[in-house]
């Protein structure tokens, strides 16, 4: 099992921060890759699809939130039953505040823990640097 995670400390407080990034129903703020996203209520809980590059579908499910934090799972991607990503801010100070970004997810058949390191790291620095870029911070 994976567990990646990667933080980074901005000059911003958390209730700047998160109605920017932790909108789960609002990803397009930030996630510039997003070329559409819609959210349905389900019996199951609250659902964004999101339209990605090269006609790509991806459906998430929102696990649980809090004040300055969500979880979600993948809906329709059995080889991902067991994923799970969080997206948090954690205040600092009355100025300053940490996003935090974690995945969790074991790897698939021929992948090694490492290989999803490495791969998911990547992934969260680019989602810091946009997240970044749409609070209108320097990247």
């Amino acid at each position: 099992m994976a567990d990646v995670s990667t933080h980074e400390d901005v000059p911003l407080p958390a209730d700047k921060v998160w109605p920017v990034i932790g909108d789960f129903s609002g990803i397009r703020k930030w996630a510039v890759l997003v070329q559409g996203e819609s959210v349905e209520n389900t019996p199951a809980g609250k659902v964004r699809t999101l339209q990605m590059p090269e006609n790509r579908v991806v459906k998430e499910l929102l696990a649980c939130e809090s004040q300055y934090s969500y979880t979600y799972t993948m809906v329709d991607r059995p080889e991902m039953k067991d994923y799970r990503s969080t997206v948090a801010v954690v205040p600092l100070d009355a100025q300053n505040s940490r996003i935090t970004l974690i995945v969790h997810m074991p790897p698939s058949e021929g992948q090694t823990d490492e290989d999803i390191t490495a791969r998911y790291t990547r992934s969260l620095r680019g989602n810091l640097k946009a997240m970044k870029k749409a609070l209108g911070l320097p990247t």
